[in-house]
């Protein structure tokens, strides 16, 4: 068997790229790395293939040397100014379901007496968080995965010629091109209309559909929107500026720009 691994930092849309790749491939997808818990990622088990996909937001030195000799690597990039948009919407669900599941009864008093407003003071708390403590220097509190920053996390990847890099915004403006060079990397060749096909199995609206016909609201709502550049819309010219002072060099050299 030979193992595919998606890595990237959290909320750069690794389910995605982890759900593609196997599909492209005909492969099943074998959950997240080194752990046997429920990963939204998992599907295709009926696929018979040589490969299994994984999803990954391991450090590159807590990737095995037996991976790293017979695995093929695959490191997702994402701007990390929409990492936080994505991580802001993220963790404030995760901590109302927590707030839900303690003090059900208050909680429901509160909702009719304004816990919109609440959540939204929350979420701007939450973005500010998101962005000084977990993907500008790591914080742990945040989520095991954030204990390093954006940056501390792809420098060694970026690093290793063994590794392909795509990213996740010419995933999303041009997927056949970026399927072909995975699927080139992997050793495999294709029809383009299979890749076509591939893409629009995986594709955000139709994964959604799919997860809201089967009442699986939960997945749904973890896929959000896929969309890039949504922090032009949310970032104030503060928060910017904060993500220009710590990573200019890093957003210039992989060609995100500054508008």
């Amino acid at each position: 068997m030979k193992n595919v691994i998606i890595v990237g930092y959290p909320k750069s849309g690794n389910t995605w790229l982890t759900r593609l790749t196997a599909e492209l491939i005909n492969c099943p997808v074998g959950g997240f790395l080194y752990s046997d818990k429920k990963e939204i990622a998992i599907e295709g088990s009926q696929r018979n293939s040589e490969f299994k996909v994984f999803k990954s937001h391991h450090q590159l030195h807590e990737v095995t040397e037996a991976d790293l000799k017979s695995s093929k690597l695959i490191y997702l990039i994402r701007d990390p100014r929409d990492i936080s948009v994505s991580g802001r919407n993220f963790f404030s669900i995760q901590l109302l379901s927590m707030l839900n599941w303690t003090r059900g009864a208050i909680l429901r008093k509160m909702l009719n007496l304004g816990i919109k407003i609440i959540n939204h003071v929350y979420r701007k708390l939450a973005m500010k968080r998101m962005m000084n403590r977990a993907i500008l220097s790591g914080n742990k509190n945040i989520n095991h995965w954030c204990r390093i920053s954006w940056k501390q996390h792809l420098a060694p990847y970026l690093q290793n010629e063994n590794v392909l890099k795509v990213k996740y915004e010419s995933v999303l403006k041009e997927p056949v091109k970026e399927s072909k060079r995975i699927l080139d990397f992997l050793g495999i060749d294709k029809e383009e209309q299979e890749i076509k096909q591939a893409i629009q199995n995986q594709s955000f609206s139709h994964v959604k559909k799919k997860f809201n016909e089967q009442n699986e609201i939960g997945k749904a709502n973890f896929l959000r929107k896929g969309k890039a550049q949504q922090w032009k819309t949310i970032f104030s010219k503060r928060e910017n500026q904060i993500f220009l002072n710590s990573l200019h060099k890093e957003l210039a050299g992989l060609g995100y720009d500054f508008d």
